[in-house]
């Protein structure tokens, strides 16, 4: 593959992108290795990639050959949707709006602590100055690249809770709102629940 000069080379977590874009490009973007099933920044580029790579599997689908200025051109488009690797890039007709990881994190966690049954105090988060001493936050970090973002959220569930079912409501209302407040598409919502309170 041909490299794109000023197209930067990495992730925020250290991955290379042009690894991520061969991946998808040879059909192996659910092929994840352990840090990429762990890294939400390698997710949100593996979702933004194939959704961009996407035309080109469709018609490959039809077997017609695509002429390498097609190929080429959509290389491009995915190896520049990671061009600020710490902004999520959302484009209208009107221009196009930027959105921080960090404002990803902002409403990932303030939208896991509305989900009843989310018992939030994990004593490691105030210490790492995620809050003012005293305030309950879940730990969230969030992957974007392009339109897509990934999140991963780590909490504490109140007991008595069916564990899995509140695994999804925290999935459903963080991508639903996610979605709702920025306009990115959140490819991969990740809940783990650390801690049980009684």
């Amino acid at each position: 593959m041909t490299e794109i000069p000023g197209t930067p080379a990495t992730l925020p977590c250290g991955r290379p992108t042009a690894p991520l874009v061969e991946q998808v490009a040879e059909g192996r973007a659910d092929d994840l290795d352990d840090h990429q099933r762990q890294c939400p920044h390698c997710r949100a580029a593996l979702g933004e990639f194939a959704r961009l790579w996407a035309p080109v599997v469709a018609v490959a689908a039809d077997r017609p050959t695509a002429p390498p200025s097609l190929v080429e051109a959509a290389l491009r488009t995915v190896r520049g949707s990671s061009d600020d690797a710490e902004y999520g890039r959302i484009e209208s007709p009107q221009g196009h709006t930027r959105v921080a990881a960090r404002v990803v994190v902002a409403l990932a966690r303030h939208l896991a602590t509305q989900v009843p049954g989310v018992e939030v105090a994990l004593g490691g988060l105030v210490a790492e100055g995620h809050g003012p001493v005293g305030e309950v936050v879940p730990d969230v970090e969030a992957g974007v690249t392009g339109g897509s973002t990934a999140v991963r959220i780590t909490l504490a569930a109140a007991y008595g809770q069916d564990l899995q079912a509140l695994g999804e409501r925290i999935r459903v209302a963080v991508a639903r709102g996610v979605r709702e407040a920025t306009g990115l598409e959140p490819v991969d919502v990740t809940v783990h629940v650390d801690d049980v309170f009684v």
